[in-house]
């Protein structure tokens, strides 16, 4: 049992197992509004969304009940932390001990190589997730209190502010935050609370680590790329927003508000999934940015989903290493393996793979068996629909419900692939032990 239970497979069977549990509940009695009941492919996709931290929906938020909404804060606060982090937490505070295993699942999950230390990686996902959470809960409670009251604020604080920094994108309102793009306190807030989600624990640690050492020692390479990858993406897609959206998306906008509405529409595609503008009104050019912006994602190791901004560094890095006419890459005065390299290109291959055929598939589904979906745009908003669910995003044009059962299922499959990875269920499903590392007799193709 041991040494078939890898923790690649535990992870996976984990979300597997809360996936299950959550579209049980969630056809449970109570769970929503009277003649509101889910169909079972609905509850699937609801707690599959909720799971895998994505905010895609088939249902809106006013059909369930505080107890169902709960039930969905549940699913996403465990698929944003880790089911067995979260686990582990639990056993190491009422003073239990962490087997070896434990220790290198914890470690898998939130680093990407080992650390030297368990604990201060779990102390920090605890801390952080509780504490900002937290903080965002009181400040949106308090930014919302007086217009709905003290009550009704603080519950809808803590819904957003868990659901914002888990990277779900649930929200309580149907048209998600269109009504307070006006009001910088709630924007910002939101904003900052995706952020530092998809930051991802291990650069958090090493910056607390710095932070308090009296010698102040640097910050890792991961903690670094990750920083600056952020920093650009945010930047960026800021301008590219404003200036796509111009004339389409932030029509309606003006001033501080446009550029707050344009900042928010750049983070929140890093598996955020809220929105202060209506994307079903963007242009072409900003639904197909948008897309590259969702595909990319957010940090290893965070409760974003996505490529992650580190594969993209590293081969943006490779790239300009090759175009400079070196043979290895080093960056910030550090060489990165070949070994990495490969798994970066690996990982894109493998997401723009996964992509392009649950597309075509989508399409093919939704044409063949009489699906509402027409126009010119219909294979954009597809391809929109599909990266949202891959990158566990939760942007939509607005056609999620009206997409047939068979395509819905496919989201719901990238979804899943989307949160635990498409490197490790492959890993997770490989029954035969890795063979060694043999060097075999070398030959060149030719590339581009």
């Amino acid at each position: 049992m041991k040494r078939w239970l890898t923790p690649a497979r535990a992870f996976v069977a984990s979300f597997l197992l809360a996936i299950l549990v959550g579209t049980v509940l969630l056809q449970l009695p109570g769970v929503t509004q009277p003649g509101k009941d889910l169909a079972w492919h609905e509850a699937l996709f609801t707690a599959t969304s909720a799971v895998c931290v994505t905010g895609l929906v088939v249902r809106s938020p006013r059909d369930f009940t505080f107890r169902g909404q709960v039930i969905i804060l549940t699913l996403f606060q465990l698929g944003g932390l880790g089911i067995l982090t979260f686990g582990f937490f639990l056993v190491v505070l009422v003073g239990g001990r962490m087997s070896f295993f434990g220790r290198g699942l914890v470690q898998s999950t939130l680093a990407e190589g080992p650390w030297e230390d368990f604990w201060p990686l779990l102390r920090m996902a605890a801390v952080v997730t509780l504490g900002v959470e937290a903080v965002g809960a009181g400040i949106l409670a308090l930014a919302w209190a007086p217009t709905m009251g003290v009550k009704s604020a603080l519950g809808w604080g803590v819904f957003h502010s868990v659901s914002a920094f888990c990277n779900a994108g649930f929200g309580l309102h149907p048209d998600s935050l269109m009504p307070w793009r006006g009001n910088l306190v709630v924007v910002l807030t939101v904003a900052g609370l995706i952020i530092i989600g998809g930051l991802g624990f291990l650069p958090l640690t090493d910056l607390f680590e710095r932070w308090r050492s009296p010698r102040r020692r640097p910050l890792t390479l991961h903690t670094r790329l990750v920083f600056v990858t952020t920093a650009a993406l945010i930047i960026l897609g800021t301008l590219g927003v404003y200036g796509f959206e111009w004339h389409a998306g932030l029509v309606g906008t003006h001033g501080v508000e446009r550029f707050g509405a344009a900042f928010f529409q750049a983070v929140t595609p890093r598996t955020a999934g809220f929105s202060t503008v209506d994307y079903g009104r963007f242009s072409a050019a900003g639904l197909l940015f948008t897309i590259m912006l969702m595909f990319i994602g957010a940090s290893p190791g965070s409760t974003g989903g996505g490529v992650k901004t580190t594969t993209l560094g590293v081969l943006v890095a490779a790239a300009v290493s090759r175009a400079r006419g070196h043979r290895r890459v080093n960056l910030w005065n550090r060489t990165l393996p070949d070994g990495l390299l490969a798994t970066a290109a690996t990982l894109m291959g493998a997401g723009l793979g996964l992509v392009l055929m649950a597309t075509l598939l989508v399409v093919h589904l939704e044409t063949q068996l009489g699906g509402v979906l027409g126009g010119d745009d219909a294979f954009l908003k597809v391809l929109f629909e599909v990266v949202s669910a891959f990158g566990t995003v939760g942007l939509s044009t607005g056609i999620t419900a009206q997409l047939l059962v068979p395509s819905r299922l496919v989201l719901v499959a990238l979804m899943f692939l989307g949160r635990v990875g498409p490197l490790t269920f492959g890993l997770a499903l490989s029954w035969r032990p890795t063979p060694g590392d043999w060097q075999q007799p070398e030959e060149s193709v030719m590339i581009g």
